[in-house]
């Protein structure tokens, strides 16, 4: 069994080399020889994933850093990674002109990690190199997904120019013009609409593989996280006086409670076999209801017992409690504020608020429109409920800020660590390491493990390829 060689650039949590180890083709498999990465967390989760030697923590930019790369890795046989996405934000309607624009990318301070990166490669010059990036992805309003404007074509031609003034050959098979490559992973198995730009370059002077669609049926939020254990979250009572458009909710006081009695009683009934005490939650709730939805004065009061009493249940019970099993360790729901809750629980699935505050829309929910905390004047798509039937909308870095872009189909709270790491197709046993928000830093950040595996696959047929030409050369000579 042959193994080729991988450096992984900017690894993160390892979604990319995850699916690099999965790839299989004959006698040919990848090892990560290294993996490079500056946060501590995601550190940690690579040391456990493929074991602390190979992995190398600093900043890409520190001479020391760059040198310890170089000299462990001068004879892998692939770099694979893609500088954080900031690096690429300067396409933007203020530049103009191919030329300059290129010129004024190559100079900028901010494009560090994109020097350092194809430095690494121009030195260790492997026969691989796959580059992936966000940039055109998650801005574009296409539907196409072959389609970018002409800005960030630009600077994806810039990357692919670069690999080729070092020796690579960026060109697709059964093309002439196209260098790179417009994928969406939930084309290849993974659970989630997520667009991403691939670079694979080789050195052999041979045309580079193009990724084609390996399913039939994109798979659903519901096949990837359908059968996971019921998560309840605590409800913060912290100044619930100040909360904003608390007033709303004491307006409809009566009504925000049988709200949320009427769910948990929907929610036991759905989860009843698989955890019954669903169910004791849900006639001890309903009965705290009937006894103080009617009350006129210190409402603000019996709502925090109210919910101190929900809380206490919840705990109680094991609702929303760790796991005996270590693989469902991160599968635990955040605090939500308890306006929050009542837009999870009335949105509609599938929908969201920039539905639910539209007159025109059928979503339209003239409570959920006055109960909206946030500006309208910016964006109004704030709260997202994802629908069980179809994949999930790209997870995010941005869920450890508050994961509202991420509510669960059917239970009121945000997605759970360990939600986003199947909807991203990690392992089910694989494990993250830091608390909650570093988690959810690694997996959104992170290449999905599927995809990963699909252009792993796609470079060990191109290596195979190669290797039969070299014998028949070998054979003629």
């Amino acid at each position: 069994m042959r193994k080729l060689k991988v450096l992984d650039l900017f690894a993160g949590g390892g979604g990319f080399s995850t699916g690099f180890l999965q790839a299989k083709e004959e006698n040919l498999r990848f090892e990560i020889h290294r993996a490079l990465e500056i946060n501590d967390s995601a550190c940690d989760t690579l040391r456990n994933h493929i074991g602390k030697e190979r992995v190398i923590q600093g900043d890409i930019t520190e001479d020391t850093v760059k040198s310890e790369v170089i000299n462990s890795c001068i004879d892998v046989d692939v770099i694979i990674g893609g500088p954080p996405c900031q690096t690429f934000s300067l396409a933007g309607p203020a530049r103009s002109g191919s030329k300059e624009m290129r010129e004024k990318l190559k100079d900028d301070p901010r494009n560090t990690l994109y020097k350092h990166f194809f430095e690494l490669v121009s030195i260790i010059r492997p026969s691989y190199v796959v580059f992936e990036n966000v940039e055109g992805m998650l801005s574009k309003k296409s539907d196409d997904s072959n389609l970018l404007k002409a800005k960030q074509s630009q600077v994806i031609e810039l990357v692919c120019d670069e690999l080729e003034s070092i020796g690579y050959t960026t060109r697709i098979e059964e093309s002439l013009t196209e260098r790179f490559q417009v994928v969406n992973a939930a084309d290849f198995g993974v659970p989630q609409q997520r667009r991403r730009i691939i670079i694979i370059a080789n050195r052999l002077g041979i045309d580079n593989p193009r990724l084609l669609s390996n399913v039939k049926k994109r798979r659903d939020v519901k096949n990837a996280i359908g059968k996971l254990p019921v998560r309840l979250p605590k409800i913060s009572t912290n100044r619930l006086e100040k909360l904003k458009n608390i007033d709303v909710i004491l307006k409809n006081y009566s009504y925000s409670l049988e709200v949320f009695a009427k769910d948990l009683g929907k929610l036991a009934e759905n989860y009843f076999e698989q955890n019954e005490s669903l169910l004791i939650l849900s006639d001890t709730i309903e009965n705290d209801v009937q006894s103080i939805k009617h009350i006129k004065s210190n409402k603000v009061d019996h709502l925090k017992d109210f919910l101190k009493r929900y809380n206490s249940l919840v705990f109680e019970l094991g609702i929303n409690d760790k796991d005996s099993s270590d693989k469902l360790i991160s599968h635990q729901s955040r605090e939500h504020n308890f306006r929050d809750i009542i837009i999870f629980m009335l949105t509609k699935e599938g929908s969201n608020s920039s539905r639910f505050m539209n007159r025109q829309s059928d979503d339209y929910n003239k409570f959920l429109d006055d109960l909206y905390p946030y500006a309208r004047n910016k964006h109004k798509d704030t709260y997202v409920k994802h629908s069980w039937n179809k994949p999930s909308n790209t997870i995010l870095a941005h869920m450890e800020k508050d994961g509202l872009k991420f509510i669960h189909p059917d239970q009121p709270r945000t997605f759970t660590p360990y939600e986003a790491q199947l909807l991203q197709s990690f392992p089910k046993d694989y494990a993250f390491y830091g608390g909650r928000n570093a988690q959810y830093r690694q997996i959104g950040n992170a290449v999905p493990p599927l995809l990963g595996k699909v252009i792993g696959e796609a470079i060990l047929k191109l290596e195979a390829v190669n290797d039969v030409k070299e014998e028949k050369k070998m054979v003629n000579s």
